[in-house]
């Protein structure tokens, strides 16, 4: 068989089909020290401005001190049920807080609640010694995760973010980038995270506790359901937040990330303008179906003639409204039977507006036998003949 290229237009252009207008282009880089918005299952970054300075990140903090505890939960090491008892230096802990007592008891449940509804300083302390039996070897924990996960640029001295001096070294510090890398590891892991930082309010009363949850684009963009809110002088106003895509065939899910904005006016309208920018100018696109058939090329040698190509794996990605997207596949200079399930005949090339952007193997999904000598020579004749 001689090698081959054919180009299979999946998508020449492919259009939003829903009544909010595409907003096109945006442009939030003012007044704020980084931002990011990527698609939680292909890792895709989809609008970045200075993602990877190592930045302070105040109590965005809290989701390594989650991830940690919930490790511990999953290892059967601890559980959510579990009545931690509350140490004086837990209740005195400086910053945002839910209101622990010394030496009352509170369910490990709620103080993660408390953690991440309302940002409380105090319950990170609790969940850190709890789990660490130390404060300082939770820290340890924290950082030797960021280091399994290869987040490089984080650093963390205590676990809630709350700066122990206005130096450099007083702050946790982490990238945009790997605040996005932590939060898909979560959102895949631990997707029950969200039932926590969905709340809009914290009630409780038992405790007589009744109180806002501190991230704010809960009430403005609608589906909304995380995800973690951060501030001091030193990082600045900061937001996590993510939200589902669904409808109109889609189905995916979205993270934003603001750092180091100026004023909370400012962090709810980039956080707004980034998640919207998101919903309506993309769309998930699965270009490679491993369940598919993408192409029928003919083996002059095999029992069959022509032989249905796959694609080794699947292959998705979010694409921008005006993207124009082919696939294009080139097969192997020699290609005989017999052959193996699995085995490459050829390569699938993604292009995005004409340039290759990715590629995925093309393979047979069955044994491919070779034709015994009588139609080879029947074929053999056919095509000269032909």
């Amino acid at each position: 068989m001689k090698k081959i290229n054919k180009v299979i237009s999946l998508c020449l252009l492919i259009i939003m089909l829903t009544n909010t207008a595409a907003f096109g282009e945006i442009d939030i880089n003012q007044n704020i020290s980084a931002a990011l918005l990527g698609d939680l299952e292909t890792g895709e970054i989809l609008y970045e401005y200075n993602i990877n300075e190592q930045l302070a990140m105040a109590s965005i903090s809290k989701l390594m001190t989650y991830l940690v505890m919930m490790d511990a939960v999953s290892d059967g090491t601890v559980s959510l049920d579990d009545d931690v008892v509350i140490s004086g230096h837990a209740a005195a802990t400086e910053g945002s807080e839910f209101g622990l007592l010394s030496g009352e008891t509170v369910k490990l449940n709620m103080l993660v609640k408390g953690m991440l509804v309302v940002s409380g300083n105090d319950c990170a302390t609790a969940i850190a010694e709890y789990i660490g039996k130390t404060e300082d070897n939770f820290i340890s924990m924290m950082n030797e995760k960021a280091s399994e996960l290869g987040l490089l640029s984080a650093s963390f001295i205590n676990p809630h973010g709350f700066p122990v001096s206005d130096e450099e070294t007083g702050q946790n510090h982490m990238s945009a980038s790997d605040i996005y890398k932590l939060s898909r590891h979560i959102l895949t892991k631990y997707p029950e995270l969200l039932e926590v930082t969905k709340l809009k309010e914290l009630v409780i009363p038992e405790r007589n506790f009744s109180k806002a949850a501190t991230n704010p684009i809960l009430d403005i963009v609608e589906g909304t359901d995380g995800l973690k809110t951060g501030y001091t002088d030193k990082a600045g106003i900061c937001l996590v937040s993510t939200m589902p895509v669904t409808g109109q065939g889609q189905d995916f899910r979205i993270i934003g990330i603001i750092m180091g904005a100026q004023t909370y006016d400012d962090r709810l309208n980039k956080t707004k303008e980034l998640l919207e920018y998101g919903k309506n100018n993309f769309t998930y696109n699965r270009l490679a179906d491993k369940t598919q058939i993408i192409d029928q090329v003919y083996i002059n040698n095999s029992k069959d003639g022509k032989v249905d190509v796959y694609p080794v794996s699947d292959y998705n990605k979010l694409i921008k409204n005006d993207d124009i997207i082919s696939v294009k596949i080139s097969y192997n200079d020699t290609v005989r039977a017999p052959l193996k399930l699995g085995d490459k005949i050829g390569t699938i090339s993604i292009l995005l507006n004409d340039e290759e952007i990715d590629q995925v193997d093309a393979i047979v999904n069955k044994d491919i036998e070779k034709a015994n000598i009588f139609v080879r020579i029947f074929r053999f004749f056919s095509n000269l003949f032909s």
